[in-house]
């Protein structure tokens, strides 16, 4: 629908900003954040990792030249795409509404569209990241009683602080990972009573190399069923767990291991409009979260574009 045909309605826009910002179990923010970008496409400096690794001869003689740092760098681009979605509302629920409550019948309908919205971005952001960056191999065999779960992390933050220079300060669990983890007999041990009143993700991250390092548990599911058949739910993260640096801060240059590409800061307008056919009355948020790559991998780009980081 072109703009001139419908208007932004900031009631409902500011009503469906606040719901987003109430999605607390969305993670998709957390594990590749937005950053606004001011256009919809254009290039942007992509460093070599070998820049942040290379020593250099400092010293001078007594007027003499400082010495140049070289920096290897190219220059791809983004394509911010645009991301919609719409709901109706037939003359029909508004006479069943009355006038009593108008407005609530329109909040409930954003309500619906705004939790689409995370839970579709949710599942293209975990899937993109899971198609292009494979599992360490034989590790997180934590149904074997014997294999210690703190151990193999701590061993992956100290080999990604090596290969990055950074430490990793983000880590997501699915809930059957998070499940598995806090009930295994070898993390239990290291936590006095936790036999008796179980593991916070805060006492998990203080038993690890990084007691700093901030958990998510993923809980969104999507159903696997299209309308008609019996739901099928299924935990979006799954039984993975995912252990990265964030920035808190992002921008189009840190070194974040993921990242999303927006020209929207708002990334929420809500236009209304009505249509000259029945169902009349429809919503629609333009754009939800336009998206583009930061570091390309060799994996499939379904959208939204974003882009993860290797270490």
């Amino acid at each position: 629908m072109p703009k001139r045909a419908s208007r932004v309605n900031q009631t409902l826009t500011n009503y469906a900003q606040g719901l987003g910002q109430d999605r607390r179990s969305a993670l998709a923010d957390f594990i590749a954040p937005p950053v606004t970008t001011g256009v919809a496409s254009g290039q942007f400096k992509r460093f070599s990792d070998k820049n942040a690794f290379q020593v250099c001869e400092t010293d001078r003689a007594v007027g003499g030249p400082a010495r140049r740092i070289e920096f290897d760098a190219d220059d791809p681009t983004f394509n911010c795409r645009p991301q919609a979605l719409e709901i109706g509302i037939d003359d029909h629920e508004r006479e069943l509404a009355g006038e009593v409550d108008p407005l609530g019948l329109e909040q409930a309908k954003v309500d619906t569209v705004v939790t689409n919205a995370a839970l579709s971005h949710e599942f293209k952001v975990f899937g993109l990241i899971a198609a292009g960056v494979s599992a360490v191999g034989a590790k997180g065999v934590w149904s074997d009683p014997d294999v210690d779960p703190i151990a193999e992390l701590d061993e992956q933050i100290e080999a990604i602080a090596v290969a990055t220079g950074m430490m990793p300060n983000r880590m997501v669990f699915g809930i059957g990972a998070w499940r598995v983890f806090r009930n295994h007999p070898k993390v239990i041990a290291r936590q006095p009573g936790a036999a008796q009143i179980g593991i916070s993700t805060d006492q998990g991250a203080k038993m690890l190399l990084n007691p700093g390092i901030e958990i998510r548990v993923g809980v969104l599911s999507r159903d696997t069923k299209k309308f008609g058949a019996a739901k099928n739910a299924v935990n979006i993260v799954g039984a993975e767990v995912y252990l990265f640096y964030g920035s808190q801060s992002p921008t189009t240059y840190d070194p974040s291991f993921a990242k999303t590409f927006t020209s929207d800061p708002a990334r929420c307008r809500l236009r209304s409009w009505t249509p000259g056919v029945r169902p009349r009355g429809v919503h629609r948020t333009s754009p939800l979260a336009p998206a583009s790559p930061f570091r390309p991998l060799p994996c499939p780009r379904p959208q939204p574009q974003t882009y993860c980081r290797r270490p």
